[in-house]
């Protein structure tokens, strides 16, 4: 008898971690489907996709938005109830969190497919080069760098993120702060249509 309750016990013991396991699919579906798509490549043009981002960059901008340190914009996708980043990153765990984020990392990302400015895209190409390439390699298309993938997103989401920056209105390191700063109008726009040519 004895034997028999140490074999439950041991089974009971060796089971129950991967019966808690957090599920990034599941999670992914309930919470961030419906704004940035089901694999993490956004329909909507004001929402980022997120897919092929890297699990440190992921798990750390998700942190951001659960402890308060950077505000989410408000959202309401289609059939959907208007919400933010910093509601839905509330009620998730650090399990949960990483669940979400190693799912996200393992999808691949598909640039946006819409309009651009090509002659301006070819001015933004060099701004890059010189002010933001060293920590968005690539022309802003490395998720090895565990920041946000650039080259592709939504121009309507980069024009309202660099207004946010512009603004004062969304935090920036301070290495970034520092050439941003120095950007003029002209050439924030120009980056914009850089990123936004990369198809």
């Amino acid at each position: 008898m004895k034997k028999l309750a140490l074999a439950i016990t041991t089974s009971l013991l060796i089971t129950a971690p991967f019966a808690v396991m957090a599920d990034g699919a599941s999670i992914a579906k309930d919470k961030c489907a419906a704004c940035h798509g089901e694999d993490g490549n956004s329909p909507n043009d004001k929402v980022p996709s997120i897919a092929g981002f890297s699990v440190d960059g992921l798990t750390e901008m998700l942190n951001a938005y659960k402890a308060g340190d950077r505000e989410g914009d408000k959202f309401k996708p289609e059939d959907g109830e208007e919400t933010d980043m910093n509601a839905v990153t509330k009620e998730m765990s650090d399990d949960d969190i990483k669940a979400v984020a190693e799912f996200y990392a393992s999808k691949a990302f598909k640039p946006a497919v819409q309009e651009f400015d090509a002659e301006l895209a070819k001015i933004g190409a060099k701004i890059h080069e010189k002010n933001c390439e060293k920590c968005h390699s690539e022309g802003g298309a490395s998720a090895e760098d565990d920041v946000a993938i650039l080259a592709g997103q939504w121009k309507p989401y980069l024009i309202e993120q660099f207004e946010e920056f512009s603004e004062g209105e969304r935090d920036m390191p301070k290495k970034m702060a520092k050439k941003f700063k120095k950007l003029s109008d002209d050439d924030k726009k120009a980056l914009i249509e850089y990123y936004a040519s990369q198809q």
